[in-house]
């Protein structure tokens, strides 16, 4: 594998969370619009102009059922990605599996990381450039055909 690969089989982790967090956010922001309804007649993407309450509110409670469903799944691909990542992760020798752990699982700077592990910052991007590379020996992600973009 490429170091190219392995930095995206890498990502995937990351991007999943940040998604993850997009699509709570989503949910949140309809809680609240559909919570501080009043007399407006915005229109919720129903046709007909102005909309009864109840119809705002159902059109709003589709929109959160569909976040949470998406939600729910991306949160099982999460699971299984990290899961995976992890446990090749854990093949590698240390410092390079504590740096690439903290980095692309637990979501942690590179500046945290040199003060966990009492290391310079430059001495921590080299420990990540080098496990990365280590990482791209390893074979590719079981499974790896699964792992696909969440929209």
């Amino acid at each position: 594998m490429e170091i190219k690969q392995a930095l995206e089989e890498l990502n995937m982790y990351r991007k999943t969370k940040k998604r993850m967090n997009y699509i709570k956010e989503r949910i949140a922001e309809l809680q609240d619009r559909m919570y501080s309804l009043g007399g407006a007649t915005e229109n919720l993407g129903v046709q007909g102009g102005q909309v009864s309450k109840e119809d705002k509110v159902a059109t709003l409670l589709d929109k959160i059922k569909q976040y949470r469903d998406e939600l729910m799944q991306a949160e099982i691909y999460s699971l299984c990605l990290q899961n995976d990542i992890e446990r090749k992760i854990y093949k590698l020798r240390e410092p390079y599996c504590s740096v690439l752990r903290g980095y692309y699982v637990e979501n942690k700077s590179l500046e945290k990381l040199a003060v966990e592990l009492n290391y310079s910052f430059d001495g921590v991007k080299s420990i990540k450039f080098r496990g990365v590379k280590l990482y791209a020996q390893l074979p590719a992600l079981y499974q790896q055909e699964n792992y696909k973009e969440i929209l």
